[in-house]
């Protein structure tokens, strides 16, 4: 039997496993993120809403309904985003690659390689394909050799590059409806708003 095919298919279906793995992650984290933000904006419009019951500012009243139909809006785009069920099917399909890597380790001859190579192409079908930040945190988190041969330049400045706008990004969701009160305010106080 050819080992160094074999070497090569279990570093294949290693690959996929652990990058699935990250994109599972990765979405149950989205997800998590995307149910706090709606509780926090939501949270955020009612108070906001409170506030203008004495104050009477137009600025402030249309961020609060700009604010209700965006919030409105994202619900059901990211809803129908199925973050939940996308990891869903990723669990389960880096479920049956383990599986493969286990036969793939008591096999002995060119026939049972060929087998489990099909087998992986069908899992690779089965399932929608993770992003490249996926496969970058795979050679990121991994050790050795593995890590050795592909950890290039290109590759750490995309890890990064990804990692730092995901953060930056939430960030910036975070902060958003306060600074724009504050704006808001500040543009109050000099008269940028007419109606004010």
């Amino acid at each position: 039997m050819n080992e160094t095919a074999k070497n090569i298919l279990s570093d294949q279906i290693w690959t996929t496993r652990t990058s699935r793995i990250n994109a599972e992650k990765r979405l149950k984290s989205t997800a998590s993120f995307v149910e706090a933000i709606n509780i926090y904006y939501s949270c955020f419009t009612v108070l906001l809403s409170i506030i203008l019951l004495s104050e009477q500012s137009y600025a402030l009243s249309l961020l609060t309904l700009s604010m209700t139909i965006i919030l409105t809006i994202s619900i059901l785009f990211f809803k129908s985003l199925q973050y939940s069920e996308r990891a869903r099917n990723y669990r389960k399909n880096y479920t049956e690659l383990q599986k493969l890597e286990f036969q793939l380790s008591h096999i002995s001859t060119e026939k049972e390689l060929e087998d489990i190579e099909q087998q992986y192409c069908v899992l690779l079908d089965d399932a929608e394909n993770h992003i490249p930040f996926d496969y970058y945190k795979t050679v990121a988190e991994s050790r050795g050799d593995y890590k050795t041969n592909r950890w290039t330049c290109d590759i750490k400045f995309k890890y990064y590059r990804g990692l730092i706008w995901r953060y930056i990004l939430k960030f910036v969701i975070i902060l958003l409806p306060i600074a724009l009160v504050i704006i808001i305010l500040w543009g109050q106080k000099y008269g940028w708003f007419s109606g004010t």
